[in-house]
């Protein structure tokens, strides 16, 4: 077997493999395309259940005031939620 095959080893992709991604397979890091996929759907998913449950705009809130995460903090989020909430009712 040559140095090349031993360097670049063959796969269903090899006419695909980005300098980065050989960078990878040299190392002997290289993940399915579709372990990568899955990972950046989790990440999707959770980041709207965050946003789903207010844990976003409450780390928004917290970023905005230059308050740390606490009881307090909460409870002043809270109002302002509450607040906007009275001010934009809904429609129909």
């Amino acid at each position: 077997m040559n140095r090349e095959a031993l360097m670049y080893p063959k796969n269903c992709h090899s006419d695909r493999i980005s300098g980065r991604e050989e960078s990878a397979v040299l190392r002997g890091r290289e993940r399915p395309r579709h372990m990568i996929w899955m990972k950046r759907g989790a990440a999707v998913f959770l980041a709207a259940l965050r946003e789903i449950f207010d844990e976003s705009a409450y780390a928004r809130f917290l970023g905005r005031n230059g308050l740390a995460s606490s009881a307090v903090a909460y409870a002043a989020f809270l109002r302002e939620q509450g607040a906007a909430k009275v001010r934009h009712p809904r429609c129909c």
